[in-house]
């Protein structure tokens, strides 16, 4: 019989290894298992962190961009900021705005840094963790335009830093990058538009039509070739449509739907009674059923009332009155519009029943032009003459003489109504005059004549069918009335066109007149460390 003594044992020696092995199996499994358990933990406080570094982005920008933050005085800008540069400087160092991030703040103003220091950081609860938030804000770029109506606006780029944070995990911390910017925008790309909200925020009734022309293509006092197309209407609210109105263009509006509108369902077109005519772009027709033209904007449009400049200001309680009557002759009101403006020419004249303003801008009171009389206010280039006023009224004749150069550079008038009662409420009628001239070579140049107003009063203006005006009362009831064209751009709260008036848009304003338009937040970048 063998012997196999030497084979025992055997058996334990695997055993041993199995259970060796399998518990390194399991060790192995258990690393896993708290390796994934530690992934999951820090892609949480990675996420918690960046959303408390994103929390810092909108915060900053919130105080950048919500009109607390003031923005610097246009007319002293340069002589404070470096806008040469990127980004700009003041002192010779980068413009910073900073909230706890240990970068010094370096900007001007003490209330603002101030302001963005408590602005720009917090903390924020997300379930029992505390996240923390800071910011530091670099000017990047700022730039000074003349906005329409003639005031200067300043609009600004910012890159917005922000860290994110866990109180109780230093190390989770992600740094989130964002551009905040305000662009600015045309302010002139509709015939008429209302930036009311709702019912018959633009009214069209009568026989009442749209179109366009190019001002910048006319020969000397050529009249225009209205073409059935660009006369571009809209509203934010609902535009109305009544009567025998052709409108060439199309028709714009957050909102959606055509048919009735009520105060609580606002529709973007509500068509009744007559015949309505809608010429499309792409040479379709609109009808009052279905309209291609309907164009929806994607938000309401936001325009910023005119600014009359400091110390520009009108004054409310004195009224001048041309014409009429012993001690309201030319004259008498020539030595009154001097006597407060003593740079500026006035030339009166008794037999021709006129008064000239030139030679500068000008800031007048109440003006009351009474019938048979005329006031003549001359244009300057290559800045518009600024004529401040507090408010036109009478039935006699406002003429603006305006001439354009080789170059293509006009003279121009900029006319600020302020509107004010002496206690500083809005007046009732603020500007209600019986007839507008523009006496020049190009009559029909809507850059000729700017109006703009501020208030929130009603605001009415007859037509003729020579003078052409840009309209920029965003706040203003707006009425159009008379029997004659209106050349330019008309831009209310509330537009009431009735009768027969037509409007035909000039096509070169989408290209030269500007306001801030709405601010903008976006290129977001993000990493941890």
């Amino acid at each position: 019989m063998m012997q196999t003594h030497h084979e025992r044992g055997i058996a334990l020696v695997i055993t041993l290894f199995l259970m060796s092995a399998l518990s390194i199996l399991g060790a192995s499994l258990m690393f896993l298992a708290q390796s994934e358990t530690y992934a999951s933990s820090n892609y949480r406080m990675m996420s918690q962190a960046r959303y408390a570094a994103e929390s810092g982005v909108h915060r900053a920008g919130a105080y950048l961009l919500d009109g607390t933050y003031p923005l610097p005085d246009p007319l002293t800008i340069d002589a404070v900021f470096d806008r040469s540069k990127s980004p700009v400087q003041y002192n010779g160092q980068a413009v910073v705005l900073s909230a706890g991030t240990g970068a010094a703040s370096n900007y001007p103003d003490a209330n603002v840094r101030a302001a963005f220091a408590a602005a720009g950081q917090g903390t924020l609860a997300a379930g029992l963790v505390a996240l923390t938030y800071k910011t530091t804000a670099t000017l990047v770029s700022m730039q000074v335009f003349d906005a329409f109506g003639g005031t200067q606006n300043v609009v600004q780029t910012w890159r917005v830093t922000s860290e994110g944070g866990l109180s109780t995990a230093p190390k989770a911390t992600v740094e989130v990058i964002a551009m905040i910017e305000q662009p600015k925008i045309s302010a002139n790309s509709y015939g008429a538009f209302a930036t009311a909200d709702t019912c018959d925020a633009l009214y069209l009734h009568g026989n009442v039509e749209t179109g366009s022309y190019d001002s910048s293509t006319l020969a000397s006092g050529a009249a225009p070739a209205v073409e059935n197309y660009g006369g571009d209407i809209g509203s934010n609210g609902n535009v109305h449509v009544q009567g025998s109105v052709d409108v060439a263009g199309n028709l714009y509006s957050p909102k959606s739907g055509v048919g009735a509108c009520t105060a609580g369902a606002v529709t973007a077109e509500t068509v009744t009674g007559g015949a309505v005519s809608v010429h499309c772009p792409n040479g379709d027709t609109g009808s009052d059923a279905t309209n291609p033209c309907l164009v929806k904007l994607p938000k309401t449009l936001v325009f910023p009332a005119p600014i009359i400049a400091a110390g520009a200001t009108p004054d409310p309680n004195t009224t001048i009155t041309i014409g009429g009557g012993a001690g309201q002759l030319p004259t008498d009101g020539c030595a009154t519009i001097v006597a407060a403006n003593p740079a500026v020419t006035c030339v009166a004249d008794n037999a021709a029943k006129t008064v000239t303003l030139s030679g500068g801008d000008v800031t007048l009171p109440n003006v009351v032009v009474n019938s048979n009389y005329s006031l003549i206010i001359k244009g300057s280039s290559p800045a518009a003459e600024n004529v401040n006023i507090n408010s036109f009224g009478g039935a006699g004749n406002v003429t603006i003489q305006a001439n354009k150069g080789a170059t293509d550079v006009g003279e121009s008038v900029v006319l600020k109504v302020a509107g004010k009662n002496p206690d500083g409420t809005d007046m009732a009628a603020p500007f209600d005059l019986g007839d507008w001239v523009i006496d020049s070579n190009f009559k029909y140049d809507a850059a000729i004549l700017q109006i703009s107003y501020g208030g929130s009063a009603s605001f009415s203006m007859h037509g003729n069918d020579t003078a052409a005006a840009t309209i920029y009362a965003p706040n203003a009831a707006f009425t159009l009335t008379g029997n004659s064209k209106f050349y330019g751009s008309i831009l209310a709260k509330t537009i009431d066109n009735g009768g027969t008036p037509k409007i035909y848009y000039d096509r070169r304003l989408s290209n030269g007149f500007w306001v801030a338009g709405s601010p903008l937040l976006g290129s977001f970048t993000w990493s941890r460390y």
